[in-house]
Formats: C-alpha cells, sequence, structure tokens
C-alpha cells in the first residue's frame, strides 16, 4: 500500500526530567507498536475501505452500518498507517464512556498499551504528559491515547496535546458528535492523519457543522456501506410491522398549534443561527406530541399479549410527560404489573454496573424486556435483542438508524429479528377527504418526510410487500404514492 509522508521528524535524545523513566524502560515500552492480530481476517470490505482512507492521505469518514466493524477497520487501519510511518501517536475519542471500554478491548488485541481518560486527571495526566513529551523527542516511537470527547475538551487535556507533533492519527468514533459548535474548536488542524467513524454522519438540522466536520476529516465521506450490503451477511434479516395511530383530539389541537409556528418560521437563505435554533426547538416539541400519542400505550398492550411469555423485548420510549407521566412509566407498569411480565428501565438513572447487570440478566433471558429512552441508541450491544417496539420515533435520521442497527445484530440464539413501528397521523384517513386544500398540503408535507423513513424500513424487511401495503393505506389518502 503506497503512501506519501509528509510529516516525518527527526528524533533527538532528551534529558527532560519528566521522561527519564520513559528513558529507561524505553525498550519495554517499545514493544507496545500497533500491529494486527494474526488470527484476524480483515473482510474485504473493510480492506477497501482502508484503501479509499490511504488514498485519500490518509483522511476520511468511514461511514459504516451498526454492526460491521467499525472499530476493527479503524484499528486495523492504524496499524497499516504505523507500517509506514514508522512511529505513530494515536488519539481516540468516544462520546459516552461505555464506548471507551469497548474500544480498549479491541485496542489491547492491537498490540497497544492505551492511556484511557475520562475520570478525575490524577488518574491520566501525568502518564500522557511524560508520553506526549518522550513521543516528541524520539525516546518512544508510539502511544495511545483514548478518551471521551468532554474529557478531550477539557483546559487540562488541551494543554498537553497541544504540544504533540510529529506523525499523529485522530480517529473519532460516532463522529457526528464532534460537529457541534462546542466541540469543532478543539478539532486540531496539526493532526496530519484523522479518521471518522459513523453509520450517520449527517447531524440533523445542522449542515454548518456536518460540512465543517467533514471538511476537518479530509473533505469526502471516503467510504460507504450500508445497511442493505450488511443484512443477511453481518446483521440478521428483519421483519417490519408498521402499526398506524391517530391523535386524540386535544393531541391533534396541540401538534398544529405548533407546526403553524413552524411554518412561519422555516428557514430563509438569510436565517440567523437563532431562528434555526428555536425551529429545532419546536421541532422537538412536535416530536413530543408524536412520541407520547395516547393511543401507542393501547396498541402496545395489545401486541404484547401475544409475547408477554417471551424474552428479549426492547421498547423505546420518549422523555418527557403525557398526563401526569412519564411514557416509560406508564410502558413499565403495562408490562410489569398488567402482563405479569419480567421488565425494567434502562436509561441514565442507571449507574453503569447496573445497566451491566440488566443487560447479562437481558442476554440469559431472565429480564424479558428493556424500556428505554435514548441509552441504547449508541455503542450499547444488546444483539441478544429480537423484538424491537419503536414507540418514540424520530424525524432525526440518526436515532431510527442507530435504533434499527441495535436491534439487527447477529446472536446465536436468534435467526431473524422484529421491528414494530408506531406510525403516528394526525387524524383518520377517511376524514382527510373532508379537510380544506390547505392544510392537506400542510400534513402532506409533514406525512411526506415521515413516510420516507418508514418506507425504506419496509424496503429492506423480509415481508416488505406487505408491510407497504401498510404503508400504502396512508400514501393513498395523502396522494403520496410516489414515495
Amino acid at each position: 500500500m503506497e503512501k506519501k509522508i509528509h510529516h516525518k521528524k527527526d528524533a533527538s535524545i532528551i534529558s527532560d526530567p519528566e521522561v527519564s523513566y520513559l528513558e529507561e524502560n524505553k525498550e519495554e515500552i517499545k514493544e507496545y507498536y500497533p500491529l494486527i492480530p494474526p488470527h484476524f481476517q480483515i473482510r474485504l470490505y473493510q480492506q477497501n475501505a482502508i484503501k479509499n482512507w490511504f488514498r485519500n492521505d490518509c483522511q476520511g469518514l468511514l461511514e459504516m452500518a451498526t454492526g460491521t466493524g467499525k472499530t476493527i477497520t479503524a484499528l486495523s487501519a492504524i496499524a497499516k498507517l504505523g507500517e509506514v510511518t514508522k512511529r505513530l501517536a494515536v488519539i481516540i475519542v468516544c462520546p459516552y464512556t461505555h464506548l471507551v471500554d469497548q474500544w480498549v478491548k479491541d485496542i489491547i488485541q492491537f498490540n497497544m498499551s492505551p492511556i484511557v481518560a475520562y475520570r478525575s486527571r490524577k488518574l491520566w495526566e501525568d502518564d500522557l504528559a511524560n508520553y506526549v513529551s518522550a513521543f516528541n523527542s524520539g525516546v518512544v516511537s508510539h502511544f495511545c491515547l483514548i478518551t471521551t470527547n468532554a474529557t478531550y475538551a477539557t483546559a487540562s487535556m488541551q494543554k498537553i496535546i497541544s504540544s504533540l507533533k510529529g506523525d499523529i492519527v485522530f480517529v473519532a468514533d460516532e463522529a457526528h458528535h464532534l460537529g457541534a459548535a462546542k466541540s469543532r474548536k478543539h478539532l486540531n488542524e496539526n493532526f496530519p492523519y484523522r479518521l471518522a467513524l459513523s453509520a450517520t454522519p449527517n447531524r440533523w438540522f445542522d449542515e454548518e457543522g456536518t460540512s465543517e466536520l467533514i471538511n476537518y476529516f479530509g473533505g469526502e465521506v471516503v467510504f460507504e456501506f450500508g445497511l442493505d450490503q450488511a443484512i443477511g451477511q453481518f446483521l440478521t434479516e428483519y421483519y417490519y410491522y408498521p402499526h398506524i395511530i391517530v391523535l386524540e383530539e386535544d393531541e391533534s389541537e396541540k401538534y398544529f398549534e405548533i407546526t403553524r409556528k413552524i411554518m412561519k418560521m422555516y428557514p430563509k437563505e438569510d436565517a440567523s443561527r437563532d431562528d434555526n435554533k428555536s425551529i429545532e426547538g419546536l421541532l422537538i416539541e412536535r416530536a413530543r406530541v408524536i412520541n407520547h400519542a395516547r393511543k401507542k400505550i393501547g396498541k402496545l398492550k395489545e401486541i404484547m399479549q401475544e409475547h408477554k411469555d417471551d424474552s428479549h423485548n426492547i421498547v423505546y420510549c420518549g422523555d418527557s410527560n403525557v398526563d401526569g407521566e412519564k411514557q416509560l412509566d406508564t410502558v413499565v407498569k403495562l408490562l410489569g404489573t398488567d402482563l405479569n411480565m419480567k421488565v425494567h428501565t434502562f436509561t441514565s438513572r442507571e449507574d453503569g454496573k447496573t445497566r451491566k447487570n440488566l443487560l447479562e440478566r437481558f442476554e440469559s433471558g431472565e429480564l424479558q424486556t428493556l424500556v428505554a429512552i435514548k441509552c441504547l441508541d449508541e455503542g450499547v450491544d444488546v444483539p441478544a435483542t429480537q423484538r424491537a417496539f419503536i414507540l418514540a420515533s424520530s424525524s432525526n435520521p440518526r436515532e431510527f438508524i442507530q435504533r434499527r442497527g441495535r436491534v439487527l445484530r447477529k446472536h446465536p440464539n436468534k435467526k431473524y429479528s422484529y421491528i414494530h413501528d408506531f406510525i403516528v397521523i394526525p387524524r383518520n384517513l377517511e376524514d382527510i377527504k373532508y379537510i380544506e386544500q390547505t392544510l392537506f398540503n400542510t400534513e402532506r408535507n409533514m406525512i411526506k418526510r415521515e413516510l420516507n423513513r418508514f418506507s425504506e424500513f419496509a424496503s429492506l424487511a423480509i415481508n416488505g410487500p406487505l408491510a407497504h401495503q401498510k404503508l400504502d393505506q396512508i400514501k393513498h389518502a395523502y396522494n403520496l404514492l410516489d414515495i
């Protein structure tokens, strides 16, 4: 694999007392260097991803579906880069601590001993400072840092990292998180090699953040491997069941009140950032009306009556109150009390130790159902999941792609996955023909955006034709048969 080297530095011996320990033990330290484990077989598509990254001067974004081995691809790319540069500092950032912990297991397999930085800085600050000094001065030819986005952005971390020079590869897992304005300012232009990983790189309602993020990582998505390519090979095939839910009268009134505000503020070419934030807030408020439609609970009960003795179910809920109670708590009561199922929440309220225990009980089948909000969206592996019930739908593509990916992970005890999607519409389909044209057009535009997601779900499902038949009822009513 050919690669031009632009950033080689002459090594020099140092006498800095900060790195005296590293000098004395440098032979032992040099045993650590990124290497692909001999027993690993890098898949052909992963090899192609690495080649494309090298062709773009070792910068770029890999858009790979959940479950297709983004971590292994990235670590293999790091190892190949190390073969060329002969010395390499590796910095890996993740949005969450549990992702850091998952990465560490794989990093160790690739012959690296990472500095793990997300707890108290007393546990990593001195080690990192010593290794940066040693790397800059040629005492060591490699070190690896893995940290969270939050820790990476701290003043103490930035002070140490800012002095780092030479052959450095910066890897961002779930890179879309770094597109936020406060995160982008910490994207270091002095890092010559950059690798971004994400199943969903586009930031919802943030074209500026998406554009700047991709520009930082080499200006392009250098490789794509979507769900359509992964299903059947690396992810399970699935059945998709759309369930049509109609808003109740008061919910519908609230929905259209918010919609009218959105239409008045819809972005123009000269829209300010504050205008866009206001619209985003209204979109979130409207999504909550949809996510908490009361009739979803009745439909869930009807479906779960048939599965009350089954295990490995996940229910995704919204995060706000309806009639004085959180939807999550309503669902827990429904399943745990009314249907006598073994159920538990999986939210930010549970600490790391509790979550680990819950996942183990879920894996074994002792716990039948996990009821989650967003904690299962990114990075938490629950491959035993057989059924997902998506009560909290979202127009944010990242959320539904992540949720589908969580369910489709392969597991020895499952052949297929089953996704139940709760689709909310403002009124009964038979009433649509009676509404005025302006209101019809407004509803039609909103439904069209939602149907794109549902149609994608249906198109890749085993029962695609039957799922599409259900969706066709909505398409016909709103004259959207072209979707």
